[in-house]
C-alpha cells in the first residue's frame, strides 16, 4: 500500500505545545467540517484556516506558525481537496493509488 499523501515542510517547526512538526498528514474533509467551520467563523479566511487546520490535524495555533512557504503550500492543497482532487500535484506528487475510490 503506497504510503498516505502528505505535505513536507521546507520550515519544520517546533509547535507550541513542544511536538516537532516536520510534515503534515492530509485528511479528506466532509461536509460536516465545513458546517462546523461556518459556527467557528464569521469569514471566508476564519473558516479557511478552520479547514486547512482539520485537514492537516493542526490546531489554529499551530498553523499560524507555519512559515508563509508552507502555508501557501497548505492553501494549495486545500484548494485543490475541495475541488475533488487528493493533493497531489500540490505537493509535487503524482495522484495517490486509491484516491478515486476514496472520493466515491
Amino acid at each position: 500500500m503506497a504510503e498516505a499523501l502528505h505535505i513536507r515542510l521546507k520550515f519544520p517547526f517546533t509547535s507550541p505545545s513542544g511536538e516537532r512538526i516536520e510534515k503534515l498528514p492530509i485528511h479528506r474533509l466532509k461536509r460536516k467540517d465545513i458546517a462546523e467551520a461556518q459556527r467557528h467563523g464569521k469569514s471566508d479566511a476564519d473558516v479557511e484556516d478552520f479547514l486547512a487546520a482539520k485537514m492537516t490535524g493542526l490546531t489554529l495555533e499551530d498553523l499560524g506558525e507555519l512559515d508563509i512557504a508552507d502555508s501557501q503550500t497548505v492553501t494549495a492543497v486545500f484548494r485543490d481537496v475541495a475541488s475533488g482532487g487528493d493533493g497531489s500535484a500540490a505537493v509535487g506528487r503524482g495522484a495517490v493509488a486509491g484516491a478515486a475510490d476514496a472520493a466515491q
